[in-house]
């Protein structure tokens, strides 16, 4: 079981450092009525309330997060769908335990270890737990549930999910666009950095002379670039040039590689610049926040489609866990038929 299953509820939870409510002692309404305290029942095993209130205090701080907010008139409606999704739950769990599948308290410890490590400190977890209105005990349960339901997917579902090569191939060629790699730039250039306005300045007069310093050292920098470029306009070697005179030491000392790039994945001058050059071409001179710079396009590199040999496995995957998704979608279906279940909000 890997910590990845757990992020959902980790969403949830706070870190230590913001969290300053206390357990609600209010009675839980929707939309201003009483939740009674058992919302549902599953083959007459009751659904509590608390779980419910805790799913949607959940439900609305990621909400929040996302900058919307849940209304009081849309309460019901959300807390009916929370109950129903519990319902599932419950259904899961008492089918896994139908089968024999046990989960040791040993697994459910080192998954609560997992979740715990989250955070900077033991106090800090147990303060997110209570915001949640959540015990550790309630913790343990849930991570139990979801171990539960991943061993039942394991036996029940999984070996039940098929994809065939004709399906991994169907899917690639229709799908081409995700497996095309986009048109890359091998670029080189050289830089000459510049400062940006001094900030802060205690007084007037130390404001200005920091300033005059600036713009003199910049104005050294575009005299220093200037010179470059005419000294590449008459055909010196760029590479030369840039183990040179290149301030950029991530580069200069290979000549002003830069590697392959996408215009969308540089700055925004650069990627306006390479893709007005030709192959072998070099630029003016270009203004960024960190200086100057001359380009120098080595390269296109088309664009090209990966082979579907090189993607298959990626592809067999994909396709096994949508399919995987798709049966127990069927399962839970069909456990939900058979079974015995009353909604009492």
């Amino acid at each position: 079981m890997k910590l990845k299953y757990f992020l959902l509820f980790l969403s949830f939870l706070l870190p230590a450092s913001v969290l300053t409510a206390q357990e609600s002692q209010e009675p839980f309404t929707l939309n201003g009525k009483p939740v009674p305290d058992v919302v549902a029942t599953v083959n007459g095993v009751p659904l509590l309330s608390h779980v419910l209130e805790g799913d949607l205090f959940a439900f609305r701080f990621r909400a929040k997060q996302m900058g919307e907010e849940v209304k009081p008139a849309d309460e019901i409606t959300i807390a009916l769908e929370l109950v129903k999704t519990s319902v599932g739950q419950e259904l899961i769990v008492q089918k896994a335990k139908s089968l024999g599948i046990s989960i040791g308290e040993e697994q459910v410890n080192r998954q609560l270890k997992n979740v715990e490590d989250q955070f900077p400190s033991h106090s800090g977890f147990l303060t997110a737990l209570a915001f949640q209105h959540m015990s550790i005990e309630a913790l343990k349960e849930k991570i139990h549930r979801t171990l539960l339901k991943d061993e039942l997917m394991r036996l029940e579902i999984a070996p039940k999910a098929d994809v065939s090569d004709e399906n991994v191939e169907k899917y690639y060629n229709a799908n081409k666009a995700l497996f095309t790699k986009p048109v890359l730039y091998r670029t080189s250039h050289i830089h000459v950095a510049t400062l940006k306005p001094s900030e802060g300045a205690d007084d007037e007069a130390s404001r200005m002379k920091a300033e005059h310093l600036t713009a003199m050292i910049n104005e050294e920098a575009e005299e220093k670039i200037n010179s470059i470029l005419e000294r590449v306009k008459e055909g010196e070697d760029f590479s030369d040039m840039a183990k040179l005179f290149s301030e950029d030491d991530d580069s200069k000392e290979k000549g002003g590689q830069l590697g392959d790039i996408h215009p969308d994945n540089t700055l925004p001058e650069i990627g306006e610049a390479i893709v007005k050059l030709n192959e072998g071409g070099t630029s003016g001179i270009i203004k960024s926040q960190f200086g100057f710079h001359i380009l120098k396009l080595d390269e296109i590199i088309p664009s090209q489609l990966i082979p579907l040999s090189e993607t298959k496995t990626d592809i067999m995957n994909l396709l096994l866990k949508m399919k995987t998704l798709e049966l127990f979608k069927t399962y839970l279906a069909d456990l939900e038929k058979k079974a015995e279940i009353q909604i009492l909000l």
